[in-house]
């Protein structure tokens, strides 16, 4: 899925279950970070200390990103949870129903502050894409190797043979498949409209996003959100808890939409902030919401470009100097970081393991 159901659907689903609209920009960001937060380098500051960032995407698939260390770093913590419900060769397929999930969400729902708001956008990012990652595991395996016989791209043309050949090229280069995630399926599972087909084997599945995946995507986050709260009540607005069956039909048609992802969240965007949801208490967040992947880091670090000149070849090359700013270790930036290293710790050092899942 992309940042038309991690930020402004996630939004969305926060207001209409009666979350705070402060509570629910902070768990609508942090749901789409997991998206963007690609760097796994650790800052060393000027002004004192070091801090070791949380990876938890890659900007583009490479050789490297392939290799089982990131499969276990990323994609299996934060974009494809294991089904975990048998011990053969399909344990690691994900699922909407993985056990891994569900341990996952209920430790969320008991998570303490000030992680909690960032565990949860967290946990609902990869709630989210245990529906559209479905059929598909999150490491290296012949499992993904599959055949896409039709599907969109994001401009709405049945077949981007830009990217097929793109494809073949990569796979004669690195003399392999790029078996790993739904790669093979291009970008056909994160959008919403698609109707796309492929075969395995000698089977063929046929898929229709909207009413296979993601209008039960949303309903499973509306769910679970509303026994969030109730186990959360400070979290609560004085607005009742809105039933998701008054508004499939707008969320229908908002994922309906054909575009790009950006013009689907421009369209998410716009439709918010003419309260197309009705929110009962709506105020100045809902109708300013915006997101851009770098305002957690800046409010919480200076970073400032340097140039300098190696002295045996006079080439010059430059590089980022860090600041601590006041606040940083209070900042959202920070309690994302620290969250995300928790959500991957229990993921692959305790839930799996209580599955019967070697992973170490």
């Amino acid at each position: 899925m992309q940042i038309d159901l991690h930020h402004t659907a996630i939004y969305v689903l926060c207001r209409l279950v009666g979350i705070k609209s402060e509570y629910a920009e902070i768990i609508a960001y942090s749901s789409q970070f997991v998206d963007d937060a690609v760097h796994r380098h650790a800052l060393k500051f000027k002004n004192g200390g070091v801090f070791k960032q949380t990876m938890t995407a890659h900007r583009m698939l490479t050789p490297r990103t392939i290799d089982i260390n990131d499969a276990l770093d990323v994609w299996i913590p934060f974009h494809f949870p294991p089904r975990g419900d048998s011990q053969d060769a399909e344990v690691m397929m994900t699922a909407p129903n993985s056990k891994v999930l569900g341990l996952l969400l209920e430790d969320v729902r008991t998570s303490s502050w000030p992680h909690s708001l960032y565990r949860l956008g967290i946990g609902l990012h990869y709630l989210a894409d245990a529906y559209s990652h479905s059929d598909f595991k999150g490491i290296y395996d012949i499992h993904n190797e599959i055949q896409l016989l039709t599907g969109v791209n994001e401009r709405g043309f049945i077949e981007d043979t830009g990217r097929r050949l793109s494809v073949k090229l990569w796979d004669r280069w690195s003399s392999d498949s790029i078996a790993i995630g739904h790669t093979e399926a291009l970008e056909n599972p994160d959008i919403p409209y698609a109707q796309w087909s492929y075969s395995r084997g000698s089977k063929v599945f046929k898929v229709n996003n909207l009413e296979d995946r993601y209008l039960p995507a949303v309903r499973k986050v509306h769910e679970y959100l509303v026994y969030y709260l109730s186990k959360n009540p400070a979290l609560k607005s004085k607005v009742r808890c809105r039933p998701f069956d008054d508004f499939e039909d707008k969320f229908r048609q908002l994922l309906s939409y054909r575009g790009s992802k950006e013009e689907r969240y421009k369209n998410w965007l716009k439709s918010i902030k003419n309260n197309y949801f009705e929110f009962g208490d709506f105020d100045e967040r809902d109708g300013t919401l915006f997101y851009d992947d770098n305002v957690w880091f800046k409010e919480a670090v200076e970073a400032s470009k340097v140039s300098k000149t190696r002295n045996n070849n006079h080439k010059q090359y430059n590089y980022n100097v860090f600041r601590k700013k006041p606040g940083f270790e209070e900042s959202h930036w920070v309690k994302f970081m620290q969250a995300a290293a928790e959500h991957k710790f229990l993921v692959i050092h305790c839930l799996l393991p209580e599955l019967g899942i070697t992973v170490g």
